[in-house]
């Protein structure tokens, strides 16, 4: 790891891997990539949106389509006759996330999981995709009490589902949140008439919520409740789909997909969870905290409803963001999930290199191959060629080249450390 990485703010997103949850997970990747922002070090999941072998599945896919795979490091080329370095395939680094499993039930009672998103949490949409990498053999809760002590300090934990596995985390090691530079938490409702029922990532586990803030402190956790993402972040599903929605990337075609089955039962778009990611990497979007005495019923009728008394920070336990900026936050999406159509390296179809020498083609096949799965990826590029008249002609590709998630790299050819015009490395 280089040093100043090691600077580098660190977070985890403890997730319920529904579409809101890809949203979020999506959010961070990008502007990790594009904005210099905090890095994601690892995925937890934990039973919510959908039972957590499918959240397990759909942080596979997530990463998947991010090209943010855990592969333990950088792909090994077989051959690298026109390659120098892997720097010149991925010149910001092969940054690869680890996912980490989590609870599949909550401490106590465990209800129904929601479909809310789908059965599969993703809109069922009923893709498969191929060499999904596995999750690493350590538990969730022990890979949070782990990071949190390589990180002391630096490292930042966002659940956007249940709290199951923090909680957990806090009963095994009381020194869990202490070590963490802060905890936020996306749950809850400030509880009103407007409000009056328990809300669904609180109620997933009501004994964990509790755990969490009751060891909580406004210096390390801040809630931002459902309730005010509907007072503050509500828009239109127009504005959804034909303005962000509309954002030419993979990612976004695919995070289409996932909330289609929520939207279609909705009149308006509010979605926590990218929205508690948002508020973490720009703590500027918040108009107004609140300092609150905080906790949860945890019995009889009133179990999973928020108490709140709203008090001077010294009399409190948590940090509440009660206001948040509505259009500066719509400007903040549009801005990260944009930020890969500037990306110099991307194009919507992968060209397919044809070089006339000699009146013949020369075609050049490398192999990558994965350290840990063996799965092989076959990388075609054609050996550069000048024409006579010093040109180079490209071939434009047929419709099944359309391209993936990955966008064009540019590589360089051996001899030419300046590179050559057009040469692209083109994945299958």
């Amino acid at each position: 790891m280089a040093a100043n990485d090691d600077k580098k703010p660190k977070f985890i997103i403890d997730n319920d891997a529904g579409g809101d949850d890809a949203m979020a997970i999506f959010l961070g990747l990008l502007y990790e990539k594009y904005f210099d922002g905090p890095k994601l070090v690892a995925l937890t999941t934990a039973n919510g949106n959908t039972k957590e072998d499918n959240v397990y599945h759909n942080n596979q896919k997530v990463l998947k389509v991010a090209n943010r795979q855990d592969q333990e490091g950088a792909l090994h080329c077989v051959c690298l006759d026109a390659v120098s370095t892997l720097e010149d395939v991925y010149p910001n680094g092969y940054l690869s996330v680890p996912i980490y499993r989590g609870s599949k039930e909550s401490i106590v009672t465990t209800p129904k999981v929601s479909d809310y998103y789908g059965v599969d949490g993703l809109g069922d949409t009923g893709e498969t995709f191929p060499d999904l990498v596995p999750a690493q053999t350590e538990g969730a809760v022990n890979a949070l009490i782990k990071y949190s002590k390589l990180y002391e300090g630096n490292l930042t934990v966002i659940t956007i589902g249940t709290l199951t596995n923090v909680a957990l985390a806090i009963k095994l090691d009381p020194d869990f949140l202490s070590r963490l530079s802060h905890l936020y938490i996306g749950a809850g409702h400030i509880h009103s008439e407007k409000y009056p029922l328990p809300e669904f990532n609180a109620r997933m586990d009501v004994e964990a919520y509790h755990i969490a803030v009751r060891n909580a402190t406004p210096d390390k956790v801040t809630i931002f409740p459902f309730s005010q993402t509907k007072e503050y972040l509500t828009f239109s599903k127009d504005w959804r789909f034909n303005t962000l929605g509309k954002i030419d990337t993979e990612i976004i075609k695919e995070q289409n997909k996932y909330e289609k089955v929520a939207l279609n039962n909705e009149e308006t778009w509010q979605a926590l969870d990218p929205a508690t990611v948002a508020l973490y990497l720009r703590p500027d979007l918040v108009v107004e905290y609140k300092y609150s005495k905080h906790d949860v019923h945890v019995c009889g009728d009133k179990r999973g409803i928020m108490k709140n008394d709203f008090v001077e920070k010294d009399k409190a336990n948590v940090r509440v963001a009660y206001a948040v900026k509505a259009e500066d936050y719509k400007v903040f999406l549009l801005n990260v999930f944009g930020a890969e159509l500037n990306d110099p390296s991307r194009s919507k179809k992968a060209l397919s290199m044809e070089v006339k020498f000699d009146d013949q083609t020369r075609v050049k096949q490398l192999r990558y191959f994965n350290t840990r799965q063996e799965n092989k990826i076959t990388l075609y590029m054609c050996m550069l060629a000048k024409e006579e008249a010093g040109r180079v002609r490209l071939k434009e590709p047929s419709d099944h080249h359309e391209w993936g998630p990955t966008g064009l790299m540019p590589i360089r050819s051996r001899g030419e450390p300046n590179g050559l015009p057009g040469l692209r490395l083109d994945v299958q």
